[in-house]
């Protein structure tokens, strides 16, 4: 089987079916036609072909948005490989050589955007260093819209430990324990900042929303660290239209001094066993796409892009994960 990766013509024929394909596929997914469909070649400055043993499999481009989006940024279009070719790496090579080639074009930074229906794209994107981003140019009213950028070039090196982790315990505690409680408010306090939206229309503010996450508890986990509640996740039962056999997590959260320490992961493994001690088969979460942390947490911890499980009308700041127990 040979395998090839080549520059081609917007208007080159594999190239055009495979497009057609791709916004079949998306008309079939979401009701309706893609919002870039009658997009034309005339800011595309690469478009990429994978064919094997001849035959073409794979697509994706580049377009140059720096009117839009500022001096050397670019934008990822046609991602798309036939089904029968899906899980083969066709659409992790065709990022990177557009990287390559976004590079040697000049640019800094990718963004691109996909769909909340599309969890294999997302988890594709997030795997190969794309984070959240706000929703860009057409998209910004798409609560169906996903956008993610990318930073080109070297990466830094990450600084390495100053030290020896501190020792992290963990204890169970109701819901209502006030340390929990006492947790969880400052979580919300965390929330007040990256997501004022969120906690500006919530009636009656933490007071209120609190009880009402709690309804469904399963577990909860508080971690500690010298003595010193550091962290808290909670287990909370499924709710109406959740997969079979999953169980959400709820409420993690760790202290700004206590991250880096271990105590995150360390929660993470305590509810995991929970919820299998529970019969269960999968835990399900819903972050945000300001908390790029936590994303890197969850998919470092087995956790990938599963499509939303509960209604998703007018969201633009959630993603949604789950993990196999």
């Amino acid at each position: 089987m040979t395998t090839s990766i080549t520059l081609v013509d917007w208007d080159d024929p594999d190239a055009l079916r495979l497009r057609t394909a791709q916004q079949a596929e998306l008309l079939a997914l979401y009701g309706e036609e893609d919002i870039g469909a009658s997009m034309t070649g005339e800011s595309i400055v690469a478009m990429l072909l994978v064919r094997v043993d001849g035959e073409a499999v794979a697509c994706g481009a580049i377009r140059d948005a720096s009117a839009e989006l500022g001096e050397g940024v670019g934008e990822l279009k046609r991602m798309f490989v036939t089904p029968e070719h899906r899980g083969r790496g066709h659409s992790r090579a065709v990022v990177r050589e557009l990287e390559r080639l976004a590079l040697d074009k000049g640019f800094h930074r990718l963004v691109l955007e996909t769909g909340v229906l599309q969890a294999s794209a997302i988890g594709l994107y997030l795997s190969e260093g794309y984070r959240s981003i706000p929703n860009f140019g057409e998209y910004a009213a798409e609560s169906e819209s996903r956008c993610f950028g990318k930073d080109l070039g070297p990466t830094p090196a990450r600084t390495p430990g100053t030290g020896q982790r501190p020792t992290v315990t963990l204890t169970h505690a109701e819901w209502s324990d006030p340390v929990a409680t006492a947790l969880r408010l400052a979580m919300w306090r965390d929330i007040e900042v990256r997501y004022p939206e969120i906690a500006a229309s919530t009636p009656g503010g933490f007071d209120v929303d609190d009880p009402r996450q709690g309804v469904g508890a399963l577990s909860t986990v508080l971690a500690w660290i010298d003595g010193r509640a550091v962290g808290c996740a909670t287990l909370r039962a499924a709710r109406d239209g959740y997969p079979a056999g999953s169980v959400e997590l709820k409420k993690v959260w760790v202290d700004e001094s206590a991250r880096g320490s271990g105590a995150a992961r360390a929660l993470l493994g305590a509810i995991e066993d929970d919820a299998r001690a529970h019969g269960l088969t999968s835990v399900v979460l819903q972050t945000g796409i300001r908390q790029p942390e936590a994303v890197s947490l969850y998919l470092s911890a087995g956790y990938r892009p599963v499509v939303p499980f509960f209604d998703f009308a007018g969201d633009f700041l959630s993603l949604w994960m789950a993990k196999d127990v």
